[in-house]
């Protein structure tokens, strides 16, 4: 578990290279800084009250946060088991570990967020937002997602490794954040269009975070068994369809072009590797909620299919999302409801069963089975993760805007022109 949730934290530095790829020049320093630092607050807060408010019991009137005095401060965490006896899907281990591992799953979801604010928000105006957002969106979501008293655990919905809380979440907050800059409409919002800062910046962060997905899936099992081996596995089934399948796309349309005789509208030799890493990543993030029920040999089923999810709807998410340039709502939270929603329907009672605990028996239900009553309950909480999100989130970033203009003012990151020191030095903070 130590092992997995190192793992889980190298795909943060894995997300810097990324976006840091993504971007245009003049941003590209921020976004590959920005990540760790983001996880860095994140990780305090999530020792100081993360933890307490999203996997404690509750003595509010609302059990929408935990309540534990011993576990605020970690100041009594140590070695009390934390496993199956307290409806966590895997074996007993301490409490102490599961803190580690699921800080390191908080401080990656806001981490993801920060792809969402390239030459939106000044970085440390972005801290104080996400401070606000880990509160009010992150701990509610995971502890409906995976604590004891969850409404969404209690429903008996299948999410092993976090399609809605990390993926669909932090997707959903990138939205908001572009909706909400297209509210406002800013005069001086630059066009985001135009070639990636390094494309093998974004190859070498793809297969740090193909790396790091061993500990973020394969962990979830929370021990080493054969339930995790069966998740690792599928996650790599998975990636390795969804970067096949984009490179087959990207071939098909390259063929194509050339038989219509029609001047290809972009260059097909500088998109294929970036189509390639964007199939993975859907790939990727489609197996997380299905990798501790779904047999090995489905997986292959949700890479295809989530790739095809995010080459389909590729042009309309950039039209209606413009504010989005690196795609991260269709990315993270489409290929998170294809994920889901998959789950639903190839689920099977084996593959948890495999920690070695004995036959698994669902919440809700005695047997797992593909069927539309799954599907359906898998929708219900991918859409109150959108739900909630969008809603919470748009009034984090109204209540900011009536206390500070943090948005595209004047002197913000907007006016720093490609050649300008400054826009590489990002000496504009605060």
């Amino acid at each position: 578990m130590m092992i997995s949730s190192a793992l889980v934290f190298i795909m943060i530095p894995a997300l810097s290279l990324i976006y840091a790829g993504l971007g245009n020049r003049s941003f590209a320093m921020t976004l590959f800084r920005l990540p760790l630092i983001t996880a860095a607050f994140i990780g305090f807060q999530w020792a100081l009250w993360g933890y307490a408010l999203t996997f404690t019991q509750s003595n509010l009137s609302t059990s929408w946060w935990g309540s534990e005095m011993r576990a605020f401060a970690l100041a009594d965490v140590l070695a009390r088991p934390v496993g199956s006896g307290d409806g966590i899907t895997g074996t007993s281990i301490p409490e102490l570990v599961y803190v580690v591992y699921e800080g390191m799953f908080a401080s990656f979801t806001a981490a993801i967020v920060c792809g969402g604010t390239m030459q939106r928000v000044r970085p440390a105006r972005f801290l104080v937002f996400i401070s606000l957002w880990s509160v009010l969106v992150y701990y509610p979501v995971a502890r409906w997602s995976w604590y004891t008293d969850g409404w969404s655990k209690k429903l008996g919905i299948m999410d092993f490794a976090g399609g809605t809380p990390v993926h669909i979440v932090s997707g959903t907050t990138v939205a908001t954040f572009s909706t909400f800059c297209s509210i406002e409409q800013y005069k001086n919002l630059k066009d985001l269009k135009g070639a990636s800062y390094s494309i093998n910046y974004v190859l070498l962060g793809t297969a740090i975070l193909w790396f790091g997905w061993a500990g973020f899936n394969g962990g979830s099992a929370l021990g080493g068994n054969l339930r995790a081996v069966s998740a690792w596995t599928s996650t790599h089934a998975a990636a390795s369809s969804g970067g096949t399948t984009a490179v087959i796309l990207i071939w098909w349309q390259k063929k194509k072009a050339r038989g219509s005789n029609v001047r290809a509208k972009q260059p097909f030799s500088n998109i294929t590797a970036l189509y390639f890493c964007d199939g993975a990543l859907a790939g990727l993030v489609a197996i997380t909620p299905g990798a501790g029920y779904v047999p090995v040999w489905s997986a292959v089923i949700f890479g295809a299919v989530s790739t095809l999810f995010v080459n389909f709807f590729r042009e309309p998410a950039r039209i209606i999302l413009k504010n989005d340039p690196l795609q991260i709502f269709l990315l993270h939270a489409g290929a998170g409801v294809v994920g889901m929603s998959l789950t639903g329907l190839f689920a099977m009672d084996s593959t948890p069963a495999a920690n070695g605990l004995g036959p698994y028996t669902h919440t809700k239900h005695t047997c797992m089975k593909a069927d539309t009553q799954f599907f359906r309950y898998q929708l219900v909480d991918s859409v109150a993760g959108i739900s909630y999100t969008f809603v919470v989130t748009m009034l984090i970033l109204c209540f900011m805007k009536l206390v500070v203009h943090c948005f595209a003012s004047s002197t913000s990151p907007n006016d720093l022109e490609d050649n300008d020191p400054q826009a590489v030095e990002m000496h504009e903070w605060v």
